[in-house]
């Protein structure tokens, strides 16, 4: 009996979301007669708790976005209500401008008391001002931020769906209002995202190993002329597969390769910038900041893998540059930052990091973008100094790093914010994937080692890569 009241529950699931919806739909309705036509109206609706991808998966057509930290809350995002763009040396101001504009046109009925529920804009910077110019990088650009249509939150086993759309359209019902209806009824199924099949690429590009090693040693030398004190180096794969590859499955197959670390996707028309990255760039809730120093490698199944990252004069060399450079960029903001006398170790399934968490409380009220600009990109992913280390990339790397080890994350109107550097990563299309790793260069590096640790780090995508089944 109990399980036929089971499946009762379930096939009536979608109709009472389909009516849940349709209320809170009336209800904004009433609720937004003195709004705008073009003001952006928010509809809430509770849900279950799904996985995200699911939801995601079922709108292969539209822009989306997947944010799956390993704790907190959870967010799927599909389909473009506004997007922000913003171009060259000015794109975090040009960025800042038109989300405080955004935000002014934002109308919502009835405010929620869950932070997990307030309207956020989920995008990213591409690692250099003039970064994603490629054509594979198409959609992509220097600066890109969505407030998605539709908006799936799961926190804490609860969860909601928000929709974000025009009045004049709220009242018409068009497309937005179907697709919220649509997703509900998605949502009530709790169907789970289709795992995929692993693929091997039919063709792999990559360059000769002995190319990269010249290019480690050229900047070795410059290093121990003294123009640079780190610099780091990164590689470029390119795959091609015969048959589609499934961006959505992906994600799913990275939460077993790398169940530690943060999975995202953004999705732009019919490109997919997605990964499983380990490093924090900020987390700011009001005035406090988290940030943290991830540099410094060790391969897993190195015997004794903790004892010997933490006595190693290469990698901790490195990792005080970056902590230098975190706390010099947030010094003239904050009281003094907060962190421990020496690094711990941050392990991942196939690497381990040493890894200083850094946390501050502003001086002042400071917009999250100025944070970002002052810490983007860090001696973790560019170098020491900034501009000779940026220079030093642009001469000796052939490909763009478009949004490769660039600053992903999502900010409300609160300012408080979630920003990753976007490392582990690649770029998918129907025809192949582009796939990055770069390894931070020092006195004391070795080409051939600075080598074998980047194909480690590639070890995650290229095991989690699916095809549509």
């Amino acid at each position: 009996m109990s399980r036929i009241l089971a499946l009762a529950d379930a096939e009536d699931a979608a109709p009472r979301a389909s009516l849940a919806a349709r209320a809170q739909l009336d209800a904004a309705r009433a609720e937004a007669r003195h709004a705008g036509p073009t003001d952006l109206v928010l509809v809430r609706v509770q849900l279950p708790a799904i996985a995200p991808e699911a939801l995601v998966e079922r709108f292969p057509e539209q822009d989306a976005v997947l944010w799956l930290p390993p704790s907190g809350p959870l967010f799927a995002g599909i389909g473009a209500a506004a997007a922000i763009t913003g171009h060259g040396p000015s794109r975090f101001a040009e960025v800042r401008a038109a989300a405080s504009a955004l935000w002014a046109r934002v109308r919502e009925p009835a405010p929620s008391t869950s932070s997990a529920e307030r309207p956020r804009l989920f995008g990213g910077f591409a690692f250099a001002p003039g970064g994603a110019s490629s054509e594979h990088w198409s959609g992509f650009g220097a600066a890109r931020f969505i407030l998605p249509r539709l908006t799936y939150a799961v926190h804490e086993g609860v969860a909601s769906l928000t929709l974000a759309v025009e009045r004049r359209e709220l009242e018409r019902g068009g497309d937005a209002v179907q697709a919220f209806e649509r997703a509900c009824e998605v949502v009530s199924e709790q169907r789970a995202a289709t795992p995929g099949q692993a693929v091997s690429p039919e063709s792999r590009h990559d360059g000769d190993p002995r190319t990269f090693e010249r290019q480690v040693e050229e900047l070795i030398a410059r290093i121990q002329r003294g123009e640079v004190s780190k610099v780091v180096a990164a590689r470029e794969v390119r795959l091609t597969f015969e048959t589609p590859l499934d961006p959505v499955a992906t994600v799913v197959g990275l939460r077993e390769q790398a169940p530690e670390c943060l999975r995202f996707a953004f999705r732009f028309g019919d490109a997919t910038f997605l990964g499983a990255t380990p490093e924090r760039l900020l987390h700011k809730r009001g005035r406090r900041l988290e940030t943290e120093a991830l540099a410094g490698s060790i391969d897993a199944g190195t015997d004794s893998p903790e004892r010997r990252l933490q006595a190693s004069a290469k990698d901790l060399e490195e990792h005080a540059l970056v902590v230098s450079a975190i706390t010099s960029a947030l010094g003239p903001l904050c009281d003094t930052p907060r962190l421990p006398a020496r690094p711990g170790v941050r392990s991942l399934k196939h690497l381990l990091h040493l890894c200083t968490p850094i946390q501050a409380v502003l001086s002042r009220d400071t917009h999250v973008l100025e944070l970002l600009e002052r810490l983007h990109p860090t001696p973790a992913v560019g170098g020491v100094p900034t501009a000779a280390s940026l220079a030093c990339i642009e001469r000796v790397e052939s490909f763009d790093r478009g949004w490769y080890a660039g600053a992903i994350g999502w900010f409300d109107a609160l300012e408080d914010a979630d920003f990753n550097v976007a490392l582990r990563s690649g770029l998918v299309r129907s025809e192949g994937a582009w796939l990055y790793a770069g390894a931070g260069i020092v006195r004391e590096s070795r080409a051939a080692l600075e080598y074998a640790e980047t194909t480690l780090k590639l070890s995650a995508m290229l095991s989690s890569l699916r095809a549509r089944r």
